[in-house]
């Protein structure tokens, strides 16, 4: 059995099974990009003038002769004496032989003749953007994984990538389990209960763009091995609701196993939600199984999966609670708590009172601490 921290730190090196799209680029800005952005030219394409003013061959000349302007969008030009000058705008390209740029704001200009007014000496290079500075033909300007920002969409657009491959979110198939579950639309026998966890999964998943199915499983090996096979051709994560622990029914480890998959762990020493399992196998899938009491399956849905899967693993804000309980020597536990407070309850089965819950505190092993880790759940 693990700790939650040793739990969280074994998660992070599960590779997300994200799949890929071409999406056109002005509809990719916040996604990850699953292609390298190449340069397929030198940046900048050309010796580019940084400043309004004029080129000129020959800083040490005393006055220049302007023989004519350049624009930005102008076919290069050149300049024909070594006292002779053009006036040029930003964005032009620099005149083949410019020594220099000197900005208009250096230069007392009359008739076509212009001299240097400036308080620093001229330099050799400046204010010219050279050719290939920022990046040369054939090199990598945006890795892969690279979130999108408005920055990365200007450099694929300056590329010509009209479309990209961006990374798009696993598809998650949601499975309860248990001869005990019924579906919403029936009406459950003495010693059933209606399937809710599932509902409470899906939602979460749909509100955050993930494409989630669900069904059921009957406490049956043979067809929870054969319901996992063929959800597994189209979804890359599976979530497990009941099934894990330790009896007699709980057959989720044992046909993972037959199913390729390694586990990487099964319980966590926590309450609610020990006996939580997580297992990869060779081709990227993931199954997140967890209990099936649903504030053990919300807690472990809320705790390790969601930042697993959404990439986030943000640092705790830390919040005082009021009437905490007395830490437990050997297992961590999620407590809800209402406005500051520890919420009443009746352990993890209980639905009613936890919807008030507003958060969970982590309480470790032994922490005495009346500041604990906070998460929110609204």
């Amino acid at each position: 059995m693990i700790s939650p921290l040793e739990a969280i730190e074994l998660l992070k090196n599960i590779t997300i099974p994200f799949r890929t799209e071409k999406l056109p680029l002005a509809k990719t800005l916040g996604m990850n990009i699953a292609e390298k952005i190449v340069a397929d030219r030198d940046f900048p394409p050309f010796d580019r003038a940084m400043m309004d003013g004029i080129a000129v061959k020959d800083i040490t000349a005393p006055t220049w002769k302007i023989e004519g302007m350049l624009f930005a969008g102008e076919p290069v030009k050149a300049i024909k004496k070594m006292d002779g000058s053009l006036e040029i705008m930003t964005g032009a390209t620099a005149p083949r032989g410019t020594e220099a740029i000197i900005k208009i704001e250096d230069l007392s200009i009359e008739k076509k003749i212009a001299t240097y007014i400036g308080k620093t000496p001229l330099e050799k290079g400046q204010f010219i953007h050279l050719q290939g500075a920022d990046a040369p033909a054939g090199s990598v300007l945006v890795k892969k994984r690279t979130k999108i920002g408005p920055v990365e969409i200007a450099i694929a657009a300056t590329v010509g990538k009209a479309h990209i491959e961006v990374e798009s979110k696993p598809h998650v198939h949601i499975f309860s389990t248990g001869d005990e579950i019924v579906g919403l639309h029936e009406t459950p026998k003495d010693h059933q209960i209606r399937s809710s966890n599932v509902m409470m999964l899906k939602s979460v998943l749909l509100s955050k763009g993930f494409k989630a199915n669900s069904s059921h499983l009957p406490d049956s090996a043979e067809k929870i091995k054969a319901n996992i096979d063929k959800v597994l051709e189209s979804n890359d994560i599976i979530l497990l609701s009941g099934g894990v622990s330790a009896g007699k029914k709980d057959l989720i480890p044992s046909v993972l196993a037959e199913a390729g998959f390694e586990t990487v762990f099964h319980k966590i020493s926590q309450k609610p939600g020990k006996p939580m399992l997580v297992a990869t196998r060779s081709d990227g899938k993931v199954v997140f199984a967890f209990p099936g009491n649903p504030i053990s399956t919300l807690t472990c849905f809320w705790v390790y999966f969601l930042p697993w899967v959404s990439g986030d693993w943000v640092e705790y804000n830390v919040k005082e609670i009021k009437f905490l309980p007395k830490p437990s020597a050997e297992l961590d536990q999620w407590i809800p708590v209402e406005n500051g407070e520890v919420l009443a309850h009746n352990g993890s089965g209980d639905l009613i009172n936890w919807s008030r819950a507003d958060g969970l505190v982590w309480q470790k092993a032994g922490d005495k601490a009346k500041k604990l880790p906070y998460i929110p759940l609204k």
